[in-house]
């Protein structure tokens, strides 16, 4: 009986003497999470993303007008097709009613047509401009990691949003690292942030 208590401890002193050593030889898994839609806060996001965002917004612009001003041309004419045909008082003229919704038919081929236009150039260009940047940040987030000694980093932007699954159930909102993350690459030299 005592050989059999003897082996009983020597194997709880085992075990637990294999549980301390294994906990001590596994580190802790640092994870912090991070809203990359804060990258483009107008007030606290990264410098270099706004400033890039918005000389590809300006350089677009002058398609944005051009389509408000073909959008304004098309409700224009069908506010006139409205009040010709619901002015009794009026006789409508087949002819000129025909011609403006012919008028309106071309501007609507038109405006499609630039707006299909104006969106490949936008994606394409943002893709240009915006893509390098994106890349870099991407980067130095890894660097911002190994620096802080996470394992895991986590991006929150779409938990929340209607019809998107949420893959975290639970999280420490004192795990949020955007902020410092913004801070640590904003104040990167500007070689730095160029490579």
């Amino acid at each position: 009986m005592k050989r059999i208590g003897f082996f009983v401890a020597s194997f709880v002193f085992l075990f637990v003497m294999a549980s301390v050593s294994f906990a001590q030889a596994v580190p802790a898994t640092k994870i912090g999470w991070i809203v990359t839609s804060d990258f483009g806060d107008e007030k606290a996001g990264i410098t270099k993303y706004l400033n890039a965002t918005r000389a590809v917004e300006t350089e677009m612009r002058p398609r944005a007008v051009e389509l408000q001003t073909l959008q304004t041309k098309i409700n224009t004419i069908a506010d006139d097709l409205t009040k010709m045909t619901t002015n009794s008082a009026v006789p409508v003229d087949p002819k000129a009613a025909a011609a403006k919704q012919e008028e309106g038919q071309r501007l609507r081929r038109e405006y499609e047509f630039k707006q299909k236009e104006a969106q490949a150039a936008y994606e394409k260009r943002r893709a240009e401009v915006i893509g390098p940047i994106t890349n870099n940040i991407l980067q130095a987030l890894q660097e911002y990691a190994k620096l802080k000694g996470y394992a895991v980093v986590l991006d929150v932007t779409a938990m929340g949003a209607e019809n998107q699954p949420s893959p975290v159930l639970v999280f420490d909102p004192t795990a949020d690292i955007t902020k410092d993350f913004i801070t640590y690459y904003n104040a990167r030299p500007a070689t730095t942030a160029t490579k």
